[in-house]
């Protein structure tokens, strides 16, 4: 898929579909740089506040699950849906790497890692237990890719 339709704007999203929920956050350690990367971060961080979001270690009977990563670093735990219960909803956030601007050469193969990530985020969510998922880019963030979908209430279903 080479065109994500423009999304809300994420915080408002964001606040309408977690908001009232048992939530978990789980960041990973390269996330947050960039422009994309610093508005999920920031994002994440207000709205962990101001809704009292947990961490996903030892969580359990969770509503859904926020992930914060840069495409191509590190994945989120396997067993993190786990935490969620069936019908709970799963929220990816994902940026793509900084790149240098002194090596513009890296440009072409940081669109094609985005490209690339795109087409296989929801198949990797697939894959662990999710359904209904959808794809799509905030229009204040437009360099982040969210991926978002239900957790199966049978799994390995």
């Amino acid at each position: 898929m080479d065109l994500l339709l423009p999304g809300p704007g994420l915080a408002e999203w964001l606040l309408a579909a977690l908001g009232g929920k048992k939530v978990a956050l789980w960041t990973g350690a390269d996330a947050g740089r960039g422009r994309g990367g610093r508005a999920a971060r920031a994002t994440t961080a207000a709205l962990r506040e101001r809704l009292g979001w947990v961490e996903l270690a030892g969580a359990s009977g969770l509503d859904g699950l926020v992930v914060v990563l840069a495409l191509g670093g590190a994945e989120p735990p396997a067993g993190a849906l786990q935490a969620v219960q069936g019908g709970g909803t799963l929220v990816e956030l994902a940026h793509p790497p900084v790149v240098p601007w002194w090596r513009p050469s890296r440009w072409a193969a940081r669109a094609e890692l985005v490209r690339r990530a795109s087409e296989t985020r929801a198949g990797v969510w697939l894959g662990r237990g999710c359904f209904a998922v959808e794809q799509w880019a905030p229009i204040d963030a437009p360099r982040l890719l969210v991926t978002c979908g239900r957790v199966r209430a049978i799994p390995g279903s």
